[in-house]
Order: C-alpha cells, then sequence, then structure tokens
C-alpha cells in the first residue's frame, strides 16, 4: 500500500505543477488569451491549446485527455457543475480550483462528519440556491440517524460557517460555494457517477486484535517455519507451467467440440441439433467410439473417471486377479459421499473387506500407507470432518500402483486392441430407426464399482420397393426408443415421424416415375 500510495503523490504532483504553470502570471493561460480585461474563467477550447503548445503534442486527443484528468481530479470545475468531461469548444466555461481543496495538499476532511456539517450549512441557507439534490438529501438523513448522538456538534458547526460566510462579498460567497460543492462533487459523487479519488485501506483497517496477535512471539515464530518450509518446496517456471498447457491442449484439441469444430464426429452438437454425439458417447454403450477410446490411451485419469472405460479396466483385473485395487479406489469414492449417518459404517465395512489381513479382497498397502490409515480412523471419532478422508493415503497408493502397473498392461493388452479395432469398424452415422426399438444386451454390472455396462443400440433403416427399385427412406430421429406401438402412441412425435414417413415414400416414388423414360 505505500508504495502505490507513493505513486499516487507523485501523480498528484506533477497534475499540481501543470497547475502552477497554468496560473503562471508570465506564460499561464490568461496571458496566451490575450484578453486585457481580468478574467477568472476560460473554455475548454483554450485550455486544449496550451497544453498542446506546452508540451509539444501532435495529437488534440492527448491534450484532451490530460485536461480530462485535471478536471476529474478537481483541480479545475466547470462553471455549471453539472459535466465534468472537457469539452473542446467555447461552450462551456471552467475556472481553477483553490489550492486549498487540491487532493494532494488539501487542508480539508473528506469524512462523513465533515460531509454532514456541509450538508447542514447548506439545509441552513436560501433553498432557491443553495437547496440539496435528492441524493445528497437521502444521504444528508442517513448521516443525522448514523451521528444522531454529534447532532449537536454538526448543527453549531454549521451554523459558525454560516455566520462567516455572511461577512463576505457576493462575487466572494459566489465563488467560494462554487469551489466547496465542486469539492464534494468529486470526493461524494452521485449515484451512477465513477469516483475518481478512491480512498484506500487505511494502516488501522484491521482490529486491534488481529495486530495484537500479529506482534506475539509465538505467530512470529510460525510465519519463520511456514516461509522455511516454503523454500523447501519445488516450484514450477512459468515457461514450463506454459508448455504443459500447451501440451494439454494439443493432445485435447480433437475432441473438444469448441476448440476443433471440424474434427468432431459424426456431427457437431454445438453448432447442429442433432445429439448423436452424446448417443454414442453416453455411459451404457456397448462398444465405445475410437475417439473416446484414444482418450483412455492418453492418462489413466481418463480411463478411470469413464464408466465404460472403468467396467473395461475392471474386466482386464479380473483376468489378472487383482481386481479388488479397483474395487477399493471405487468404494472410497463412494464412501466420500455417502450420508454422514452411515459414515462410521461404511468404513467399518471397507476396513474389514480391503485392509484387514487375511480378508477376501485384501489390497497391497505397505505397513507405512496402513499406520496412517488406523492413525486418521481414531481421529475420525474425534472430528467428523476429516472422517470422509480416512482412507486418503491407501487410496492414493493404490491409484499409484495401478497406473504405474495395470494400466500400461492393459493398453498393450489384446482385450483393448480388439476393443480398439471394434471401435475403428462401427459407422459413426446417423443412426434412425421408426418401428422397434435398439434391443439391450443384459447388463453385467460389478458389485464394488456400482456401474453399469452399456447396451448395444442398433438401428435400422426403413425400404421400400416402388417399380422395382428399393432405396433406403431415413426418418427423423426421435428422442425415445420402443419395440411396441403402444409405447408409440403415448408420444405424439410418433405420429410425426408416420407422416414424414408418408412423405418420403411419395417423394421418393415421383421421382422414380419421372427418371424413367416415355
Amino acid at each position: 500500500m505505500e508504495i502505490i500510495h507513493r505513486n499516487k503523490l507523485q501523480v498528484f504532483s506533477k497534475m499540481e505543477t501543470i497547475i502552477k504553470e497554468l496560473q503562471s502570471e508570465k506564460f499561464g493561460l490568461f496571458q496566451a488569451m490575450k484578453v486585457r480585461r481580468p478574467v477568472t474563467a476560460f473554455t475548454g477550447y483554450d485550455l486544449v491549446q496550451w497544453l498542446r503548445k506546452r508540451f509539444d503534442m501532435e495529437e488534440q486527443r492527448e491534450a484532451i485527455h490530460l485536461s480530462q484528468l485535471l478536471c476529474q481530479y478537481g483541480y479545475i470545475y466547470p462553471l455549471d457543475l453539472k459535466s465534468y468531461s472537457i469539452k473542446e469548444d467555447r461552450s462551456v466555461e471552467y475556472r481553477f480550483q483553490k489550492p486549498f481543496y487540491w487532493p494532494f495538499s488539501s487542508q480539508v476532511s473528506t469524512d462523513s462528519i465533515e460531509y454532514a456539517i456541509y450538508l447542514q450549512k447548506r439545509s441552513m441557507r436560501n433553498k432557491q440556491k443553495h437547496g440539496l439534490e435528492p441524493y445528497e438529501q437521502e444521504a444528508f438523513d442517513k448521516l443525522l440517524k448514523v451521528y444522531c448522538d454529534k447532532k449537536e456538534f454538526i448543527e453549531k458547526q454549521a451554523t459558525e460557517q454560516v455566520d462567516e460566510i455572511k461577512k463576505k462579498k457576493r462575487n466572494e460567497k459566489i465563488i467560494f460555494d462554487q469551489q466547496e460543492r465542486a469539492f464534494w462533487r468529486i470526493h461524494r459523487p452521485p449515484p451512477g457517477c465513477v469516483k475518481n479519488l478512491e480512498e484506500g485501506p487505511k494502516k488501522n483497517f484491521l482490529p486491534q486484535q488481529i495486530i495484537a496477535r500479529k506482534k506475539t512471539k509465538e505467530a512470529l515464530r510460525k510465519e519463520i517455519a511456514f516461509l522455511k518450509k516454503s523454500f523447501g518446496r519445488p516450484r514450477m517456471k512459468f515457461s514450463m507451467v506454459f508448455e504443459s498447457y500447451k501440451l494439454r491442449w494439443e493432445q485435447y484439441k480433437e475432441f473438444d467440440p469448441f476448440m476443433d469444430a471440424s474434427a468432431t464426429q459424426p456431427s457437431n452438437p454445438w453448432m447442429s441439433d442433432e445429439t448423436m454425439l452424446w448417443e454414442i458417447n453416453s455411459p451404457d454403450v456397448h462398444i465405445p467410439t475410437d475417439s473416446r477410446m484414444k482418450k483412455w490411451a492418453i492418462s489413466f485419469y481418463e480411463l478411470i473417471n469413464d464408466p465404460r472405460g472403468q467396467c473395461e479396466f475392471d474386466e482386464y483385473l479380473q483376468k489378472e486377479y487383482s481386481h479388488e485395487n479397483l474395487h477399493f479406489w471405487c468404494a472410497v469414492e463412494n464412501y466420500k459421499c455417502c450420508p454422514r449417518s452411515r459414515q462410521k459404517e461404511e468404513m467399518n465395512s471397507i476396513y474389514k473387506m480391503y485392509l484387514e489381513k487375511g480378508s477376501r479382497s485384501e489390497v497391497n498397502v505397505d505397513s507405512k500407507t496402513l499406520d496412517q490409515v488406523h492413525q486418521n480412523m481414531r481421529s475420525s471419532s474425534e472430528s467428523n470432518a476429516k472422517a470422509r478422508y480416512v482412507f486418503e493415503p491407501a487410496q492414493e497408493h493404490i491409484y499409484v500402483l495401478m497406473k504405474k502397473d495395470s494400466y500400461p498392461r492393459y493398453l498393450r493388452s489384446d482385450q483393448f486392441k480388439d476393443l480398439m479395432e471394434k471401435a475403428k469398424q462401427q459407422p459413426l452415422t446417423k443412426r434412425r430407426f421408426f418401428f422397434g426399438g435398439p434391443k439391450k444386451r443384459p447388463s453385467t454390472p460389478s458389485p464394488k464399482i456400482n456401474r453399469r455396462h452399456g447396451s448395444s443400440s442398433s438401428d435400422r433403416d426403413v425400404s421400400s420397393d416402388i417399380s422395382g427399385e428399393s432405396s433406403p427412406v431415413h426418418v427423423a430421429h426421435h428422442s425415445f426408443s420402443t419395440g411396441n406401438l403402444q409405447d408409440l402412441d403415448s408420444h405424439k412425435s410418433s405420429r410425426t415421424n408416420s407422416r414424414y414417413l408418408l412423405e418420403s415414400l411419395w417423394t421418393k416414388a415421383m421421382e422414380v416415375v419421372h427418371s424413367k423414360p416415355e
């Protein structure tokens, strides 16, 4: 915050230097205007031309921007006190603000009490000339409620200032009122206007208890210990992080319809109304797509988090007699999401089934990891928040074991290669059917994974023989699959499909008739 405050002061000091040059008696703005009579106001055109000549600005917009900053930060103000934007013509006149109200060297406090005194002073004077705006009246009412114990002090200060104003001359009163209103217009702008002079957090912004706690020896020792640990932590360079993100983008580009719209087969659902991509990649399909299996080969995470890939990997592990590893990993994942009332029961069940010595599905976990699990189970009785992550060390150990050992052998196995060949051979054209739904293969769910095997969807086309020629007629795809007419009659879309079939048959018949030679 000190650096920001220092930079802010430097900006304000440069602005004040420019304002002092503008008010100079030798080379100032009024001398450049060459007006004989004494003037106290100037136009936006005069200010822009003086800035362009003083700083050798080639473009006029640079001078307009600089004059805009001088007006927004309260060094100059318009006489109408409405628009605080510099107009480069001669339609609006401006005046220099009094150094007493400058942001950098201001001697006026901008807290709420001073603002309440200012509003009270205006409410005590002539309402036609000094009446409060609606937003000012609303702010004044709120301040009186907040500072109800200081209401007498606010009224007394406002009365004294009004008495001082009455002693001044008429012209001085007008200029003083304009300067004061311009000052508070900058610091307390109307709703919807930008407040350029945002005040940052103060040094004593934190409560005194937090400041006192930070100053204790124990807190400083903890901070030193934390900093020592941070020195030993490995940190990647930004170039390496960028390369890793780039590599991941290149790997997953062909699988993302947003990144590569043309590579998506059979069609991009984000660019068309077809839902075939979601259907062939659903969790319960019998044969996965080629692109889906390519993602399995990229990382073990993609395989184990895909329901269909998890089932295929489970079948392979059963052949190798190591399927208990996957079952344990899935059981822990389900345990993390179970209700709190069943946590203790599920925790004991998982431990007896997979981690207890001599159990039927005991997993291969080293003694150090098992000791951590025992310690977590003992501490979980004291804190329910840690109960969901009791088996985290063992789960990570099994995950790494499957990733380093079973996963590479699965990718080289005949089961994965045969499934890949089937995936490549299956057509990716849009599947359409009318009467008769897809025949589902009986599911063989795994008892520990809680996933279902998919069912194959074999759709058929409707063909007709017209004038000795047979050609398939594709029917519009509907959102249900059924095998009898009773279910079809329950859906309104079946009537549309029947009508579309008859129209397609009639169109095909007319094409055949017109194509025959006379």
